[in-house]
């Protein structure tokens, strides 16, 4: 199997998630992103993160990756620095020297004014005008980064939540 190497790398959000922070003392932990490197493949996670330069500089120093797995939901006008949208996230993974896209942090639970499909939509779309290999398994489907499979579009078959 091999070694597995797991390195804490920046990522960019608030930190207002801690039992003191309802007291309006926020910012008091950090977040982060995550490169995983394995004896078969090399993974990025963005964890939960907005937008910032140093994306490239992670691609350039722990990069190439076989797959990035990048947030693409929760995203709005309110928030343009701690959530990416979907094409920011197409971006992130050029930046990162993805080889294969797999969003996260979508269709689970309404942080957001968009609706609960429209980030697979619009990263599907991102993608392609980018020329990106993208991947959009269903929840608890697994996927080989070498031979990625095509994006089947299941969510359009999901009864919208209310």
């Amino acid at each position: 199997m091999g070694p597995l190497t797991v390195t804490a790398t920046p990522a960019r959000h608030f930190s207002g998630r801690g039992v003191g922070d309802a007291l309006g003392r926020g910012n008091h932990a950090l977040w982060a992103s995550w490169v995983i490197a394995g004896a078969t493949h090399h993974v990025f996670f963005s964890g939960d993160t907005g937008p910032f330069d140093a994306l490239a500089e992670i691609g350039a120093r722990h990069g190439p990756f076989d797959l990035t797995l990048v947030k693409i939901g929760a995203y709005g006008p309110t928030w343009p620095d701690i959530h990416l949208t979907p094409e920011q996230a197409v971006d992130a993974h050029a930046m990162l020297r993805g080889g294969v896209l797999l969003p996260v942090h979508w269709g689970t639970f309404n942080l957001a004014f968009h609706a609960w499909d429209e980030p697979a939509e619009r990263v599907v779309a991102a993608a392609g005008t980018a020329g990106a290999q993208v991947v959009m398994p269903r929840p608890g489907e697994s996927i080989e980064p070498a031979a990625p499979p095509p994006v089947e579009a299941w969510w359009r078959g999901v009864k919208a939540p209310r």
